[in-house]
């Protein structure tokens, strides 16, 4: 069976109707993000001291270390985290990497964004580009720390996957 978009030479119909958005610089809205545009600011930070001990990595002398104090960081405390509202076990949500957690906000905050209230079960296809696995790598030091729940929470490949189920979203049939 062929699409009828591919059959008339054409591409489907799209529409971006929601948006959230989580940006070094304070980034929170599409307003702030607009902003950030418009001023022609950078999201350039040093490390806060909340995320590791940057002086402990930092040595210009050294080409083993890293020669800058500075990046691009989101303000927001990564352990802070209301899993109770997406039913999640305080359990389930402190073995989740910070990604999956910050994916699950983003995608609330953009499905209200659309004022969409009947999106379960729907056909409605969630992908994710993931780019960097620390915490997989991080969680793996403290064996004591891993519980059952602990390969469904870390890795780049779950973070759709447990958007799709936490939101039932089944994906396009």
């Amino acid at each position: 069976m062929q699409s009828k978009y591919l059959h008339q030479g054409g591409s489907p119909p799209v529409a971006i109707v929601g948006m959230a958005v989580r940006l070094p610089g304070g980034v929170r809205t599409e307003d702030d993000f607009w902003q950030f545009l418009i001023e022609k600011r950078d999201g350039h930070c040093e490390v806060p001291k909340t995320r590791y001990g940057v002086d402990g990595f930092y040595n210009v002398q050294d080409d083993r270390y890293t020669h800058t104090k500075h990046g691009y960081f989101l303000p927001e405390d990564p352990a802070y985290f209301d899993a109770p509202f997406f039913s999640l076990s305080e359990q389930n949500a402190s073995s989740m990497d910070p990604q999956q957690r910050l994916h699950l906000e983003v995608v609330w905050e953009c499905l209200e964004s659309a004022g969409e209230a009947n999106w379960e079960g729907k056909d409605i296809g969630c992908y994710v580009g993931v780019f960097g696995e620390d915490w997989l790598g991080l969680s793996y030091r403290d064996p004591s720390s891993i519980d059952r729940s602990h390969p469904l929470g870390t890795g780049g490949f779950s973070l759709a996957n447990t958007i799709s189920y936490t939101f039932d979203l089944p994906g396009l049939r």
